[in-house]
């Protein structure tokens, strides 16, 4: 079964021009049919626990059929269309997102959490009077959060959405069922106008190796690949390639009471925060997703005991903080290391 039944070459040049495109009809509609049995026999089944907004939608995680060719053939549409490095691709959302009868006409905009460098609508079912609607002309600074509310309790009064985009101008996208919409989602601000009733599944993709939620299919795959990888010899994990870890979130620096002491924090997301030394925040900072543990050693140790900088290193790869993989692996789908983290 297919899911996109177009070329993306037919449509990279108008990507590239305008920084999104709609394409008409672009679900099969074999695959739409897949979607609306699932909406009806098993959203509430896969209900994403903590993700339903109240008065707005509730989100569920989407599961591909066997014979779809996932995530190849998603991988291969949105490199195509977005100009995406289709080797370092990462699907870092899959969810269904359901609007409830009471969702306000005229929410709030919005932009997607930092992995969704390229968002992907696929309307399911929408509304006749229904409409999806871009800010993609002002405004486009990034989201650096790892969650979408995150950023808008960042802003201060005169930075919020509803105050920047009253003068902005907008692009509204009478979006219909089987319809595909591509933007960059962490840089531009967005929102679904009288949306009540309207069901859509979005993906969110980026070729940096960024997966929060870890969703995309090979996230595990690292992960245990990096815990199996440390009980090698010295000479074969020294050889590895740290990259930042898939579902790696901040760093923060936190001010006790006692005196405003400061101590460094990191969170891989959804676990809780560890201690970080300053040679680990050190390290952080400089993994490019080339050089080997050996060299990054060599470069952020700067007098410190040598063992006891590899024994800090090597806790950041136990912990999920960074992950390690092969030369050929940093830069291939497996891999898909931090290099090209600034990318879009």
């Amino acid at each position: 079964m297919k899911v996109f039944g177009f070329d993306p070459a037919a449509h990279s040049a108008e990507y590239e021009r305008q920084g999104w495109v709609h394409i008409r009809e672009g679900v099969t509609p074999e695959f739409h049919e897949y979607m609306l049995r699932y909406v009806e026999d098993e959203l509430r089944a896969h209900m994403l626990e903590g993700h339903a907004i109240k008065g707005k939608k509730e989100q569920s995680l989407f599961e591909f059929p066997e014979n779809v060719d996932y995530p190849g053939e998603l991988f291969d549409v949105v490199a195509g269309v977005c100009g995406l490095n289709g080797a370092t691709m990462t699907l870092s959302e899959r969810h269904i997102q359901a609007y409830e009868a009471n969702a306000a006409p005229e929410p709030t905009a919005h932009k997607d959490r930092f992995p969704s460098q390229v968002s992907v609508g696929l309307s399911v079912t929408i509304p006749e009077d229904s409409r999806l609607v871009l800010y993609p002309y002002e405004y486009r600074e990034m989201n650096p959060f790892n969650k979408a509310a995150a950023l808008n309790r960042s802003l201060q009064p005169d930075e919020r959405p509803e105050t920047v985009l009253k003068g902005a101008r907008e692009v509204e996208l009478a979006d219909r069922d089987r319809d595909v919409v591509m933007f960059p989602g962490s840089t531009t601000w967005h929102l679904r106008r009288r949306s009540a009733g309207a069901v859509n599944l979005y993906f969110k993709f980026n070729d940096f190796g960024c997966d929060p939620l870890g969703e995309d299919p090979n996230t595990e795959t690292v992960r245990a690949s990096t815990l199996a990888a440390l009980g090698g010899s010295r000479d074969q994990v020294d050889a590895l390639v740290p990259v930042l870890g898939r579902r790696m979130d901040v760093v923060s620096r936190v001010h006790t009471r006692n005196g405003w002491e400061e101590r460094l924090e990191a969170q891989v997301y959804g676990d809780e925060p560890f201690g970080l030394t300053p040679l680990q925040f050190e390290a952080l900072r400089a993994v490019d997703g080339r050089r080997s543990l050996r060299a990054l050693l060599e470069g952020v140790v700067d007098g410190a005991d040598p063992e006891r900088a590899r024994s800090e290193l090597l806790r950041l790869a136990e912990l999920g903080a960074l992950e390690l993989v092969s030369a050929d692996e940093a830069t291939s789908p497996i891999g898909r290391g931090s290099a090209a983290r600034g990318a879009g």
